[in-house]
C-alpha cells in the first residue's frame, strides 16, 4: 500500500496509508510515530525520512497492538533506533504473546489468532513513556494519555499537532467494521470526551485523514462516542433475561449487518461486548451470574 505524506505543519507529516504513522524532522532528525503492521510499512516510513534526508532518532509506539507497532522489530534490527512506548504497553511489544493471549481468554491462542494481523515479532522498548512533557533529542513533546482502544494507549502532540492513535476512528471506520475495537468502554468515551478540547490545531489519527480543531475533531468524536453507546445499549436491551456472552455477540453483530466472518473478527467483537458488559457491571446495572454450569448476565436489581 501506498503511504501519501501529507504535511499538517512546518516540519510535521503524517503518513496516510492503513495503518498511519507519524513523522517529525528538525535539525536534520527525525521522530517516528509508530511503525506500521510489518518491514514493508516500517520501509515505506523509512524512505520517506531518507527522502527528506534525515535519520531517525527514535520511534514513539502509541499503543500495542500489531498494526502500530509490527515494524518496529525491522527498525530496531535495520536501524538500532531507540523504540519508546508507554507502560504496560511496552510490556506487550516485548512480549507480543500477550494480545492473542488476552484475545484467548489467557489459554494458549489458536493458529487463527497468531498471524501478523494480532502476533507481532517482538521489540525491545528501551525507554518507557509516562504522560507528560518529553525531550528526545532535539524535539519536545507532549505525551498525551488517550486510554480506553488500548489500555495504556498515549498520543504525541508536536507544536500544533496531536498523534492521536487510534483514540478516534474516521466515519469510513465506522460504516466498515460497525464495531470499533476497545478494550474499556468507558475510558474511550471519556478519551472521545476530552478529545476536541486538547490544544492543538490539528489531530493526526491512526487511521484516516487529519481533522482540524473544533467542530471537526468533535463531530468525529462524537460519532464514535454515539457507536460505544448504541452498543451497550443493545447489550443493556438483550438483557432481558440472562444471556450468554456469546448470544450477545451475536444480537450485536446482527443488529449491524455484520457477518463475522473469520475467528479473528469474532474475538475482536467480543472484546467490545465484554468492555460494554464490564462499563454496565461497574455502572451497578448487570451481575454474571451462574446457571446450569454456564456464566450468564442478567440485569440487576
Amino acid at each position: 500500500m501506498n503511504v501519501e505524506q501529507v504535511e499538517l505543519a512546518p516540519g510535521i507529516f503524517h503518513l496516510q496509508g492503513g495503518s498511519n504513522m507519524g513523522l517529525v524532522v528538525q535539525d536534520g532528525k527525525g521522530l517516528l510515530i509508530d511503525a506500521g503492521l510489518d518491514k514493508d510499512a516500517a520501509r515505506r516510513a523509512l524512505r520517506a525520512a531518507e527522502g527528506a534526508g534525515i535519520a531517525l532518532e527514535a520511534v514513539f509506539l502509541t499503543h500495542a497492538h500489531a498494526d502500530h507497532f509490527g515494524g518496529a522489530h525491522f527498525l530496531q534490527r535495520r536501524l538500532g533506533v531507540p523504540l519508546c512506548a508507554p507502560t504496560l504497553e511496552a510490556a506487550m511489544m516485548e512480549h507480543p504473546i500477550i494480545e492473542p493471549l488476552y484475545l484467548f481468554g489467557g489459554a494458549a491462542p489458536i493458529g487463527e489468532l497468531r498471524h501478523k494481523f494480532t502476533l507481532a515479532k517482538p521489540c525491545r522498548i528501551d525507554h518507557v513513556m509516562e504522560p507528560g512533557p518529553l525531550e528526545v533529542g532535539p524535539f519536545q513533546v507532549e505525551v498525551v494519555p488517550l486510554p480506553g482502544h488500548a489500555s495504556n494507549q498515549m498520543g504525541v502532540g508536536v507544536g500544533e499537532v496531536l498523534f492521536c492513535a487510534d483514540g478516534v476512528f474516521p466515519a469510513e471506520t465506522l460504516q466498515k467494521h460497525k464495531v470499533t475495537f476497545c478494550v474499556d468502554l468507558d475510558a474511550t468515551l471519556e478519551t472521545l470526551q476530552r478529545l476536541p478540547d486538547l490544544p492543538y490545531a490539528r489531530f493526526a489519527p491512526g487511521h484516516g485523514p487529519a481533522y482540524g480543531a473544533g467542530d471537526e475533531i468533535a463531530c468525529a468524536c462524537a460519532a464514535n462516542r454515539e457507536r460505544l453507546e448504541e452498543v451497550r445499549d443493545l447489550v443493556w436491551g438483550a438483557l432481558a433475561q440472562p444471556q450468554e456472552a456469546s448470544a450477545l455477540v451475536q444480537r450485536v453483530a446482527d443488529h449491524f449487518g455484520l457477518q463475522l466472518g473469520t475467528v479473528t473478527a469474532y474475538f475482536l467483537t467480543r472484546t467490545t461486548v465484554l468492555a460494554a458488559l464490564s462499563s454496565l457491571e461497574q455502572a451497578g446495572k448487570v451481575i454474571a451470574i451462574m446457571g446450569d454450569n454456564r456464566l450468564l448476565w442478567q440485569r440487576q436489581g
